[in-house]
């Protein structure tokens, strides 16, 4: 049977403006197509090219792209000698079916299943909880359906993300989603299961841009004057959003787990929750002067600064924990509400929008990028400018309009 091998483009566009490459297999003039899982602009992709020039110059990535390409159609070739050695009839159904068998058919899903249970133990129980309810999304899309290694392709991302923006998730959230399975793909071509083209090389990913509510000096300055009952719960919660204030915007996760033994002279020393990483700030007047409101004589190193959780209780079970952490988190925010009627604040005040104040504070006051990666305890400046870019549009308005106001 005479079996020939093209490639040509899926006429559907997906929801990037891309189309996916498929592998067209003739047999008796009849056409079985299968996914390459490459996909390019329709103008850089040429089927009547010479063998091996399909993609144009005009993708960077033409080379490799090439080069798949003609792995592509090898493999197809080498399926269907191996079915014809066996002396059976090489289908184009059956060398499909051979490809994708040879291309993987382990489980993507049951992958992620066993990185999860490695990440309870290896890293922090929000990352872990993060990838557990993506991974829970994901299985609501398949309805029940496995996944596996040679379906995670550019036409499935597709597919995945218009069902997503089909639910009216926001931009982030969907870019939360695919992010994590991104990172799934890269551990399984780390340990050598993904065995086909990383879809991650071709189709990029967007983040939206967040719009980040913060406090202006004067605010932060009315939170401070308010004069509340001493002990109440708006007493002690005010002074926890300013203490995080004053110490770089601590995140409340950090900050809720602060033991006195992180407290070394006028240092606060302490690993991040989120990055892992180990971080200091140095202890202003007024950060001083809220923790001697909270240290009492004989107290020990092992005992937590602020009366949120208890001492010399368990907290070994990270999911318990974790519990505990979001139930104290949800008190103060609902408090933080108060206070910003209180303060004639008219925005949604969380205890995060200390860590948004503070760099937006210090990024006007032209303090160096640098400068504030540190003090924010990033590990890369790359995140601290993709962290400041969420403040720039509200600046440059500002530019703008000082510079009209006095022409």
């Amino acid at each position: 049977m005479n079996t020939s091998y093209n490639l040509e483009l899926n006429p559907k566009p997906n929801i990037d403006k891309r189309s996916t490459i498929l592998l067209r297999i003739t047999q008796n003039r009849k056409h079985k197509r299968l996914s390459t899982g490459i996909s390019v602009f329709a103008e850089d992709f040429n089927k009547k090219a010479e063998y091996g020039k399909w993609i144009r110059r005009t993708d960077k990535n033409y080379t490799k792209l090439n080069t798949d390409l003609e792995k592509k159609i090898n493999e197809a070739k080498e399926q269907q000698s191996e079915i014809e050695t066996t002396k059976k009839i090489a289908t184009s159904a059956n060398i499909i079916q051979a490809i994708k068998l040879d291309m993987n058919s382990e489980s993507f899903l049951e992958f992620w299943e066993g990185k999860l249970k490695q990440y309870l133990n290896t890293k922090s129980y929000n990352y872990y909880k993060t990838c557990n309810s993506k991974l829970t999304k994901l299985k609501e899309y398949l309805n029940d359906k496995d996944l596996l290694f040679y379906e995670v392709d550019v036409e499935f991302l597709n597919k995945y993300e218009s069902y997503m923006y089909g639910k009216e998730l926001t931009k982030n959230t969907v870019f939360a989603n695919l992010k994590i399975i991104r990172s799934i793909v890269f551990e399984a071509i780390k340990e050598g299961k993904f065995k086909t083209v990383n879809p991650f090389q071709i189709k990029k990913l967007e983040e939206g841009k967040p719009n980040k509510i913060r406090l202006t000096i004067d605010q932060i300055k009315a939170i401070e004057k308010l004069e509340l009952e001493e002990d109440s719960i708006l007493y002690h919660v005010r002074n926890y959003f300013l203490f995080s204030f004053y110490c770089a915007g601590i995140r409340v996760s950090d900050f809720i787990q602060l033991k006195h033994g992180n407290i070394e002279g006028n240092k606060l020393f302490y690993t991040m929750d989120k990055s892992e990483h180990s971080h200091n700030i140095q202890l202003t007047t007024k950060a001083l002067n809220i923790l001697k409101l909270y240290t009492k004589p004989k107290q020990k190193h092992t005992d937590f600064i602020f009366p949120l959780l208890t001492n010399n209780v368990d907290y070994s079970d990270k999911k318990y924990f974790n519990n505990q952490i979001g139930s104290k988190t949800a008190i103060i925010n609902k408090a933080l509400k108060d206070l910003a009627s209180l303060a004639k604040i008219n925005s949604n005040l969380t205890f995060h929008i200390s860590r948004h104040s503070y760099a937006d504070i210090l990024r006007q006051k032209k303090v160096s990028v640098y400068d504030i990666k540190n003090l924010l305890g990033h590990s890369d400046i790359k995140i601290t400018q993709k962290y400041l870019a969420g403040f720039d549009n509200n600046a440059s308005n500002d530019v703008h309009s000082g510079i009209m106001e006095n022409l």
